[in-house]
């Protein structure tokens, strides 16, 4: 699902925490958490709750799990840290 970029923006405007950030890139890429969970290596068994962990308490989250996270959502990590530059080029397929 391709998404605007207006969108993406609309969260960095609206939205101050990793996690959140996370959860809102994610549905606007119309992906479910375990979608996301078993791309970036997660059990299928956890990959659900794993994902919603993250998006609860992002800031505790390890970043190379945020980095993995950035681009199966086809951002950048620093957007995903702090609202940073954001470049959305093409859309996302798992």
């Amino acid at each position: 699902m391709s998404i605007k970029k207006e969108d993406v923006m609309d969260v960095r405007d609206q939205v101050v925490t990793v996690g959140t950030r996370i959860e809102r890139i994610r549905e606007l890429r119309g992906l479910s958490r375990k979608e996301v969970g078993i791309a970036i290596g997660m059990a299928e068994k956890h990959a659900s709750s794993g994902i919603y962990a993250v998006e609860r308490n992002g800031n505790a989250t390890q970043i190379d799990t945020i980095i993995k996270i950035a681009k199966v959502l086809d951002v950048k990590p620093g957007f995903l840290l702090d609202g940073g530059e954001l470049t959305i080029n093409r859309s996302v397929s798992i």
